[in-house]
């Protein structure tokens, strides 16, 4: 049971990760028109965060297999109405970003009750090594997505979409197959009421505990930061007649450091207090920024960006042990989505902050202030003895 199910994730997310580019791609072949294409992009995953604290009270209060199910049905059912609009030379643009909402709404309500999901099927004892190796699953399909998409879009523009709806299908029946125990009220009757009251609960629980609130509140602040990074390093190499290739290549750091840090979080969890552990992972990132004040190749930019994500993994995995043992089962979806808003927000707003920035400042001079946004609140954290001497969850 276990293996379908971590089968049915992977799948499922090497179908999402193709959906990431080819349905910017699919727009600009359409409309021929950048900012369409942008505001496609980022339409999936608004909607994801913006439903995300909703969506985590529902796997709370109702059953958690039949909200997996509609899920699945959802972003099988948008897919399958753009493949065949695609067949049908029927495609427009109104189409494609009413699909993008559907696979938004999709990842809003399938996310909190796939990582629940993990936790139901794991034994206590396996729990982190079993989170570690989510993260290097999920990890390996976000990077052969892209790269899959870009390959079947010049074969035919139906083909990507053949392949996702493969990968859903694949992961629909893995999600027939799993098994949830029940959960909260799990009646799957919710008044308005009830939903807009159980959404703050989430909220409530991270800001209540010490170390929670920490991590999140850090690790949104680095998602920030690493957002407005990348942009303010595409500009700069750009400025200096670096090719695309080259400077895709340079921010590549970042995912094989991640996929790296992965196979590292065991044995960092084992030797490190939760405490201890964030204040050291975010204290390198802010040396690793800091560094990145003095003028950069695209080698050192890639080694930089490497060592900035290896212990980031290790922080994500340390929010799912935090929550899946020591908060109560009847709040654990609200405060896992709770989370993955907090921490989703970060980027989209570190990459507006970076356009802004970069229109007023030198490439160099907007780090340096990414530098002074990130030493104040990790200096108080650093100071806060309770983070600093917590402990793991027995």
């Amino acid at each position: 049971m276990r293996c379908r199910g971590c089968l049915g994730t992977t799948v499922g997310a090497v179908g999402t990760s193709v959906t990431l580019l080819v349905y910017p791609l699919l727009a600009l072949s359409l409309t021929g028109s950048p900012l369409l294409a942008g505001l496609l992009a980022a339409t999936q995953s608004a909607i994801a965060v913006v439903l995300g604290i909703p969506a985590g009270a529902l796997a709370d209060q109702v059953s958690r297999r039949r909200l997996l199910l509609v899920s699945e049905a959802l972003r099988t059912a948008a897919t399958a109405c753009v493949l065949a609009a695609v067949l049908l030379d029927r495609i427009d643009i109104g189409g494609l970003f009413a699909a993008a909402v559907v696979l938004g709404v999709s990842g809003a309500i399938g996310m909190p009750v796939r990582r629940l999901a993990l936790r139901s099927i794991v034994p206590d004892e396996q729990l982190r090594q079993a989170l570690s190796q989510d993260e290097i699953r999920v990890n390996i399909a976000m990077l052969t997505g892209p790269p899959a998409a870009g390959v079947l879009f010049a074969w035919g523009h139906a083909h990507p979409f053949v392949a996702v709806l493969a990968c859903y299908c694949a992961s629909m029946a893995s999600a027939f197959l799993t098994r949830l125990p029940a959960n909260g009220q799990g009646s799957g009757r919710l008044s308005a009421r009830a939903l807009v009251a159980g959404s703050a609960v989430g909220p409530r629980v991270l800001w209540k505990d010490p170390v929670l609130r920490s991590v999140t509140g850090l690790m949104a602040l680095e998602n920030f930061i690493f957002a407005a990074l990348n942009i303010i390093l595409i500009n700069y190499f750009q400025s200096k007649g670096v090719d695309a290739k080259t400077i895709g290549l340079a921010l590549s750091g970042e995912a094989i450091g991640y996929l790296t840090g992965a196979a590292l979080v065991t044995r960092l969890h084992r030797t490190f207090r939760p405490g201890m552990l964030l204040l050291g992972v975010v204290w390198i990132s802010f040396l690793v920024t800091a560094a990145l004040l003095v003028p950069a190749s695209p080698v050192l930019v890639f080694l930089l960006l490497f060592i900035l994500s290896l212990g980031k993994p290790a922080l994500y995995v340390l929010i799912d042990v935090i929550v899946f043992q020591q908060v109560p089962d009847a709040v654990r979806g609200r405060v896992i989505s709770g989370s993955f808003t907090i921490l989703a927000a970060g980027g989209p707003l570190g990459s507006a902050a970076a356009g802004v920035l970069l229109g007023h400042l030198t490439p160099h001079t907007a780090i340096g202030l990414l530098c002074l946004i990130l030493v104040l609140p990790l200096g108080a954290a650093t100071v806060f003895r309770r983070l600093r001497t917590a402990t793991w969850p027995a």
